[in-house]
């Protein structure tokens, strides 16, 4: 697999060449399409501010802030038509979402200079104008100590780059940028021929009070990327948390590919719990506690991994939060609704008293790693009842995506193929919309929205002893319901509500199951939502458009319900 195509990001300490670097190798590759970009100047391009203006009126937290903005929005240039050389500031591999980016979109590229070699370069661009708010120095004494020591803090991050360029000659003679990039050239060549790079994936910010993490999407990149990022944490020990099914088709397998991906010791510890909606109650919360107890787990040396669908990800994400006051968590989803929605924003939860989701957290991950490779081992209507949480994103938000869905749902129906990835991305970009806007669910009416259909959808599994239908089939009943009452309620034209209809009746519900209108309602009146004799709901003003509807009454309820066991 060649390099070519890919960005090629150029890490190393300030003063290292990168950017001179930069522009002779873009030069060498312009037949191939690629430009150049340093990243300082498109902060400095982008804000109207000089870097050093950033640090002292902003902070050096919000420049980092700035700094992944910019490098996300060149990353996602596309790869064949638009590959990029880009020169990164000395501090941009310091946040692990950086690093993600870099890797998932291209070949890293360390640009090794001595501290001398750097300091020199620093002074000569001091002289020339350029403002550098972290190396300002009485002294060359002065400015070589602070470049040491940024060294020796970063080194371990730069030595994770796909290559590592040394710039100084074995005879100790200075030589041009044009001659080094004629030189990495030829190193970059001689790389595709002797190692395989790994797979190509794209990568997502989640923003989070307790900090933003990355979403990572690419077929193939599981194990990998797993390994990169437990060696960022300096993790001793991973846990994975999976279910019996899960356990059975990855779960050694898994193991051992980040041992092998991680290329240092590492021990690894399974945690697996029974499949299903019951095992989210407190019994299997206290059993995976007790296993962290027994583990004698540590927030600086351990890291939770859950393996597996959207109950895995809420207990699993649950037991981190509240042990130690949180353990380092990583999610990697490997059915449809997780990895659409259920591993990303935050939210964890068990079942509790006969409600669903009633007692849990907000609690970020570090990463929500994305593989549609899992999706080849799911049973065909685990993957069906997954369709219906995509479809949702298009109705609250997004007539784009319904477009898309409407045409191709059929063909999504008979199985994974490589449209499948695409879709997920669209959903995630959407989710990503609700989560990064109201983390916590305080504004009103905002994330709130996500719930859609799925007041009814929790009635009708918990009507069912959660035994007879699927997470996301429940949800495609429950849509079909909000989307008739918002018709009923003169919300939603008749027009759209047919074609809601009719793709929502695509969705097989293989087991009919036996329930009556009171059953329904009287499980929705246990619904966190609901308000003295009335609901609170969310329903259609258009397709695309979600809107909540308070004081809803269980007339107009009921006969939604009845519409719904009517048709299936």
């Amino acid at each position: 697999m060649t390099w070519r195509g890919r960005h090629i990001y150029l890490v190393g300490l300030p003063g290292a060449g990168k950017s001179s670097i930069g522009r002779e190798l873009s030069g060498l590759l312009a037949k191939s399409g690629y430009e150049f970009f340093d990243l300082d100047e498109e902060i400095v391009q982008t804000t109207g501010k000089t870097i050093t203006e950033i640090f002292s009126q902003e902070g050096e937290e919000r420049f980092r802030e700035i700094e992944t903005e910019q490098l996300l929005i060149l990353s996602q240039r596309n790869f064949e038509q638009h590959p990029c050389v880009i020169a990164t500031g000395g501090g941009t591999p310091l946040r692990a979402v950086n690093r993600s980016i870099m890797r998932g979109s291209g070949i890293i590229v360390w640009i090794d200079v001595t501290i001398r070699q750097a300091a020199k370069n620093v002074v000569q661009s001091l002289l020339q104008g350029e403002t550098r708010p972290l190396l300002r120095s009485t002294g060359t004494e002065e400015l070589t100590e602070k470049l040491r020591v940024l060294l020796e803090e970063r080194r371990y991050l730069y030595e994770q780059a796909t290559m590592h360029f040394v710039t100084r000659s074995p005879r100790g003679d200075e030589r041009s940028a044009a001659e080094l990039a004629e030189e990495l050239l030829k190193a970059l060549e001689q790389m595709s021929r002797a190692m395989r790079l790994r797979p190509r994936f794209e990568t997502f910010i989640a923003h989070s009070g307790m900090g933003d993490y990355p979403v990572a999407i690419g077929s193939g990149i599981a194990a990998s990327e797993l390994g990169a990022s437990i060696r960022d944490m300096n993790a001793r020990r991973a846990v994975v948390i999976t279910d019996e099914n899960v356990a059975r088709i990855h779960g050694q397998k898994f193991s051992s590919k980040i041992t092998q991906e991680h290329r240092s010791p590492i021990e690894i510890h399974q945690i697996v719990i029974a499949p299903g909606e019951s095992s989210k109650d407190k019994g299997t919360l206290f059993e995976i506690l007790d296993s962290f107890v027994k583990l004698e787990l540590s927030r600086k040396s351990d890291v939770i991994i859950t393996l597996g669908g959207g109950v895995v990800s809420d207990i699993g994400g649950l037991a981190a939060s509240l042990y130690n006051r949180g353990l380092p968590l990583i999610h990697v989803p490997t059915t449809l609704i997780g990895q659409a929605d259920a591993a990303i924003g935050g939210k964890t939860a068990i079942d509790y008293a006969g409600y669903k989701n009633y007692l849990g957290t907000f609690y970020a991950p570090r990463l929500v790693l994305i593989d549609p490779i899992f999706l080849k081992t799911l049973s065909k209507r685990d993957l069906n009842a997954g369709l219906a949480e995509i479809v949702k994103y298009a109705l609250i938000g997004s007539p784009e995506l319904w477009s898309v869905l409407a045409k191709s749902l059929r063909r999504l129906l008979r199985g994974v193929d490589s449209g499948i990835e695409i879709i997920i991305r669209d959903a995630v970009q959407q989710k990503l919309l609700y989560v990064n806007s109201d983390e916590f669910e305080r504004k009103a009416g905002r994330r709130e929205l996500l719930n859609f259909g799925h007041t009814f959808a929790h009635a009708f599994e918990a009507s069912t002893d959660y035994s007879s239908l699927l997470h996301g089939e429940a949800v495609a009943l429950g849509m079909r319901a909000a989307a008739w009452l918002s018709m009923e309620l003169g919300m939603l034209d008749q027009d759209s509500w047919s074609q809601i209809e009719v793709v929502l009746g695509r969705l097989p519900i293989p087991v009919a199951p036996e329930l009556s209108a009171d059953q329904v309602l009287k499980a929705m009146r246990r619904d966190k939502k609901r308000q003295a004799n009335s609901h609170r709901i969310i329903l259609l003003e258009g397709i695309g458009k979600a809107v909540v509807r308070d004081n809803v009454d269980e007339k107009s309820i009921r006969s939604a319900i009845d519409f719904v066991l009517s048709v299936i």
